[in-house]
């Protein structure tokens, strides 16, 4: 087979240079060795339930993503802004009174925040308003020597900072880079953490839909790619290309450094309470084993097809589920939002990973593709570990193919 274009992966990356390619009439070819798009972004539906692969919500200030979606299609439902924080001895509100007047008082009470943190948080809207990361060239240090810099409290930091953003980052002493922070913080003040009300798949759904699905080989696995850019499947089939772009993990076919990666835990349960504040996502800082946890048909009922809650508990890290950690969350539950144990019936557990990109200090975030012979590299470590960073490389890729000597028909 003679492709002008084979894209390794079915991900966000892979999707998005497929759809431009599409756009340009450009002969090409996704090969993908799951049976599902959409990569580390998708959902499993069973039981009547939406399980996510993973906690993930979609930030509406994605404007590049934005441009691929049908938001209408999308139907996305949105978590309030701010955080319900347990602080060891009860939930206190943590809320963007400038987007939630509704919450303005409750917020100015907060005791997990100093008056002086109040105010710094709006200092530090104000600064990374119009942040690019492409074009801070301040010196990089950690996340949590960045907030100390800015004056923060150590308690406000302990509170929010550390939980909410070790659930983002996945890794739990903020060493990752200020610069990512930074994307992130200037992302969720201008947009609102959301969901696709049937689910993260319907995201690379719709992106798909833009691809011609003879495009598409499901369920092939690449082995390797030649020195004259012939892409070799497990199945001994051969695919002859002039351009290859590789994304994700399957860099590791021309021999590059593996991409390393932070790990999650995410356990769901099933309980017919339905907690007050049920649309805000639930911090934990002082809890030893739980980072957030989400009541996800509180945000979109389709989630559930039963009067039943479905509930997310995210854990950061590799913890296996051998019966003790899901009844130690059972009792948790319990402890936090009333009912008995048996009230909260455990459903499946994802261990995932390879859930989010390391991005430590000095990681270089400048919409690199590392281009030889005609070899594409994207995916979201490329750019940003995020869906508009993955977005944005693969469209980066297309563009480098359809502008190359290349692209002749």
């Amino acid at each position: 087979m003679k492709k002008r274009t084979v894209i390794i992966g079915g991900g966000l990356s892979g999707l998005a240079c497929a759809t431009q390619l599409e756009k340009e009439n450009h002969d090409y070819i996704i090969i993908e060795k799951s049976s599902r798009l959409g990569g580390r972004v998708g959902s499993v539906y069973e039981d009547g339930y939406i399980f996510d692969i993973g906690f993930q919500v979609y930030n509406t200030a994605y404007s590049t993503t934005n441009s691929l979606l049908d938001l209408d299609e999308l139907d996305l439902k949105i978590f309030k802004p701010g955080s319900i924080i347990h602080d060891g001895k009860r939930f206190q509100m943590i809320s963007d009174p400038l987007r939630d007047m509704s919450q303005l008082f409750t917020s100015l009470f907060s005791s997990v925040a100093t008056i002086s943190d109040k105010f710094r948080v709006l200092s530090l809207k104000f600064d990374l308003s119009n942040y690019s990361i492409n074009n801070d060239n301040s010196e990089d240090t950690s996340t949590f020597k960045y907030l100390q810099s800015r004056g923060f409290s150590d308690k406000f930091i302990e509170l929010f900072f550390r939980p909410f953003f070790s659930g983002i980052f996945l890794e739990n002493k903020l060493e990752t880079s200020s610069k990512f922070f930074k994307y992130v913080f200037s992302k969720f003040s201008k947009g609102l953490a959301a969901l696709p009300s049937n689910g993260m798949q319907k995201i690379p759904d719709i992106i798909c839909k833009q691809v011609s699905n003879d495009s598409i080989m499901m369920n092939s696995n690449a082995r390797g790619i030649s020195t004259d850019n012939v892409v070799k499947l497990e199945t001994s089939k051969v695919i002859k290309a002039d351009n290859i772009v590789l994304t994700g993990n399957s860099n590791k076919l021309i021999g590059c450094k593996p991409i390393n990666y932070n790990a999650v835990t995410n356990l769901y349960f099933s309980s017919e309470n339905f907690p007050e504040n049920g649309n805000y996502i639930h911090l934990f800082p002082k809890d030893d084993i739980i980072n957030n946890i989400a009541f996800l048909s509180a945000i979109s009922s389709n989630y559930s097809s039963s009067s039943n809650c479905l509930i997310s508990v995210s854990i950061v890290g590799i913890h296996i589920d051998n019966g003790s950690l899901r009844k130690n969350i059972q009792q948790k539950l319990s402890n936090y939002f009333g009912g008995k144990k048996n009230n909260y019936e455990f459903l499946r557990s994802y261990v995932i990973q390879q859930a989010t990109i390391d991005q430590p200090t000095n990681y270089f975030f400048h919409n690199k593709s590392s281009i030889k012979e005609n070899i594409i590299i994207a995916g979201d470590c490329n750019v940003h570990g995020s869906i508009e960073g993955a977005i944005i490389s693969g469209i980066k890729a297309a563009d480098h193919i359809t502008k190359s000597n290349n692209y002749n028909y």
